[in-house]
């Protein structure tokens, strides 16, 4: 970890004493949902929070910056934790907190919810910015890893057709071509943190695993030991492909109707990045067919899918309601993270998951 830099000197308001080990405070406070500090930190979390801020788990949670009684709080603010429910960060809410230092997100990044005046300011200010994106890409990659084994085995529409029948099934003709051995994982953005989480997990078993992304070459496609291939050939050869792609401005719509073309029949789309990457016309159309199942986490244009969405009823697509990332015990895992993120700035460190401030997108 790198010293902290001057301008962000004074977030050591928790620096630690040399002689004595002990640490100041890091006068902070929370904006997230009213439940969320709960979840995040235990018994063992909270008595560090404590140890570090000055606040726990029943301290009071911003839900209005503007909000009278939250005045002094904010004011004396070194440290912002922030995370899921928060309100948006405008420029306001800023100069409400004149000694802010860090904001340290409970979350994948910590200025998606910063309007573009206020991420000026940020800069500006030199204020730094933490998340826990890698601390939660390990249960997307895990329930990806799920999906796909149990996706090969056809285990949905197993289950669905011995429900249905109550008595013995021909498996081997009813299911000629199930299993996972030797076939084929598609990731689209394969280099992304996700990715490369699944990478890893995949490893022990007998499956073929390519992948593409706009940035990765075939030097860090050796690295993470997959073969670098074309987007269209990631849809035409896998039986299973599985989206790791951001949701930006650039990669909107970005599956097509042609790349859901290409897919083999029966083959199964796996979505846990983001619902807008897939033309979504485009993919109803597709399933409704019946040519290709689909595992969808995330949806667009709304999640969750209007009622009437036809999407709901077909026996080949299987919706989960956003569960892919931390969710019940895991999210301690993000209080970890949080933790040592507040740790490494009150002990004077830059912590290891800084973010930088995205630029204005033109």
């Amino acid at each position: 970890m790198s010293q902290v830099t001057n301008n962000q000197h004074d977030v050591q308001h928790a620096h630690s004493d040399a002689s004595t080990g002990s640490v100041h405070r890091v006068p902070t406070v929370m904006a997230m949902k009213a439940n969320l500090p709960s979840r995040l930190f235990d018994s063992a979390l909270n008595d560090q929070l404590m140890t570090l801020t000055g606040i726990n788990v029943n301290s009071p949670v911003i839900s209005d910056f503007s909000a009278p009684e939250f005045a002094s709080q904010l004011h004396d603010a070194r440290c912002l934790i922030y995370g899921w429910g928060a309100p948006k960060v405008t420029v306001d809410a800023l100069n409400r907190m004149p000694h802010l230092k860090a904001v340290v997100a409970s979350q994948g990044s910590a200025w998606r919810d910063f309007t573009p005046d206020a991420l000026d300011v940020a800069r500006e200010r030199g204020i730094i910015g933490t998340n826990v994106q890698q601390a939660n890409a390990l249960p997307v990659a895990e329930y990806c890893l799920g999906v796909i084994l149990l996706g090969l085995k056809d285990f949905a529409l197993s289950a669905r057709m011995y429900r249905a029948s109550r008595s013995a099934l021909d498996r081997e003709n009813i299911f000629p071509h199930a299993g996972t051995y030797h076939k084929t994982v598609g990731l689209v953005t394969a280099n992304g943190t996700v990715a490369r989480d699944l990478i890893r997990l995949l490893k022990p078993f007998d499956l073929h695993v390519i992948g593409w992304s706009i940035d990765m070459d075939e030097d860090q496609a050796r690295t993470l030991g997959i073969e670098r291939v074309s987007l269209d050939e990631v849809f035409s050869c896998s039986d299973v492909v599985s989206i790791h792609t951001p949701s930006i401005p650039a990669t909107r719509n970005m599956i097509t109707a042609h790349h859901l073309s290409l897919m083999k029949k029966g083959a199964l789309l796996l979505n846990s990045a983001r619902g807008a990457v897939i033309d979504h016309d485009a993919l109803e159309k597709e399933l409704i067919s019946g040519h290709i199942r689909a595992v969808l986490d995330v949806t667009d244009p709304h999640e969750p899918l209007e009622p009437g969405d036809p999407l709901w009823d077909l026996p080949n697509v299987i919706l989960t309601p956003h569960i892919a990332g931390s969710l019940g015990c895991e999210l301690h895992r993000l209080g970890v993270c949080v933790i040592a993120n507040i740790s490494a700035l009150a002990h004077g460190y830059m912590p290891e998951q800084c973010e930088p401030i995205p630029s204005r997108t033109k």
